[in-house]
């Protein structure tokens, strides 16, 4: 009797075991299986947020570096280092304003490497009298180079509020200030942008 009590008691054993053993499988497939799905939608959270701000990075890239080329690369630099570090990037709070802040460094970082300077000088822009400039797009061009000329804060803010739309709160976000900090640099900027085409209808590009 006691034989028989120990053999129960060992296929016992061996049952609770194996029991364990296929509890433990079960939650190594199931994990994996959400790491997998996780991974997944992360793949896709990623290619639509760089889809849905491309257009912005390239734009806000331009407007520092003046540069169609330079722009585009590094609107490529910004999406390979959001996908190195694409869930930290997701799972931010505001993940539009984290790649537009990282695009703007960039920029920035890019004019300083090449030792441009900050103030670019109007070029190939001719009027031959006093009267406003009529064709729209050298007013364009005129109007992106004067922003260039701006301190980088005031760059930043003009392009992402006048040219993309942003809120206040969002380019808070981005510049890294409060909101009342982005509404005097945007009127600043805007005061200067608007001093430099007066004097320039008034009295021509020299």
């Amino acid at each position: 009797m006691t034989r028989t009590l120990n053999r129960r008691s060992e296929e016992g054993g061996e049952k609770k075991f194996v029991l364990r053993c296929y509890i433990f499988v079960g939650i190594v497939v199931i994990l994996a299986e959400t790491n997998k799905t996780k991974a997944v939608n992360s793949i896709e959270e990623y290619k639509e947020l760089i889809t849905s701000i491309r257009d912005t990075l390239y734009r806000l890239a331009l407007s520092i570096v003046v540069d169609s080329a330079t722009a585009e690369d590094i609107v490529q630099d910004v999406s390979e280092r959001v996908w190195r570090a694409r869930d930290k990037v997701l799972q931010s709070e505001h993940p539009k304003a984290y790649i537009c802040r990282m695009a703007h460094n960039l920029a920035v970082d890019r004019v300083r490497q090449h030792q441009r300077e900050r103030s670019i000088a109007l070029e190939g822009v001719a009027v031959e009298d006093g009267n406003s400039v009529s064709n729209i797009k050298d007013m364009a061009e005129i109007t992106r180079k004067i922003i260039a000329q701006l301190p980088e804060k005031q760059q930043l803010i003009i392009h992402m509020r006048d040219v993309e739309g942003y809120e206040f709160e969002e380019i808070a976000q981005i510049a890294e200030c409060d909101e009342v900090s982005v509404r005097m640099n945007l009127s600043r900027a805007r005061k200067r942008v608007r001093e430099e085409l007066i004097k320039m209808m008034s009295y021509g590009v020299r």
